[in-house]
């Protein structure tokens, strides 16, 4: 097996049986799955909050305490929820797959006596039934578990990009906050 340009002609046939049209199950699903990557942000606003328990701790404030772990609960539980209909979705999408692609090899299998043809005449290939549903859940399995994966991460991506470059922001800020006092001091004076 290559990654060349036969490949991805083939992979392209694949997905236009597996989506045929915008409005199909399998493409509503898919932009379900995509709806989910919502997730990324709560596991960002997780991991932020230890840095708010820190402030609140050090401020001795049992109500503020009590609000960020609520928050935290809160986030966690969102965090799950979401997870839990990542791989719900993923799983539905597999079975989904499996069944569409199955139904479009058993239709080309049995057309015109193709059946007859690679059981009888051709020794080359072995069990071809069996190949087709082995091969189908393989790579249905195969494409379900990476397709949250690959989907998500481009917004991975791009939300911890904006979030390191605000942070970058802040930290020059920081480092330049006193020319940057004067500048704007000097601006004052006209």
């Amino acid at each position: 097996p290559r990654l060349d340009l036969r490949f991805l002609r083939r992979f392209w046939t694949i997905q236009t049986i597996l989506f045929p049209s915008w409005s199909s199950r399998n493409s509503l699903m898919f932009l379900t799955l995509l709806g989910v990557a919502l997730e990324q942000l709560v596991i960002y606003q997780v991991g932020v909050i230890p840095s708010q328990f820190y402030g609140v701790l050090g401020n001795r404030d049992p109500s503020g305490f009590k609000a960020v772990t609520l928050l935290a609960l809160v986030l966690i539980i969102l965090n799950s929820t979401l997870k839990s209909l990542d791989q719900f979705i993923c799983n539905l999408l597999y079975v989904s797959w499996r069944k569409v692609l199955t139904e479009h090899l058993h239709r080309h299998y049995f057309l015109g006596r193709v059946y007859y043809t690679l059981n009888v005449l051709r020794d080359d290939i072995d069990n071809p039934d069996q190949r087709i549903s082995q091969d189908v859940e393989r790579f249905c399995r195969q494409l379900s578990s990476i397709s949250s994966r690959l989907l998500i991460s481009p917004f991975t991506l791009v939300y911890y990009t904006y979030q390191c470059f605000r942070r970058f922001k802040h930290v020059q800020l920081r480092v330049n906050a006193e020319p940057a006092a004067f500048y704007s001091w000097h601006q004052h004076l006209r």
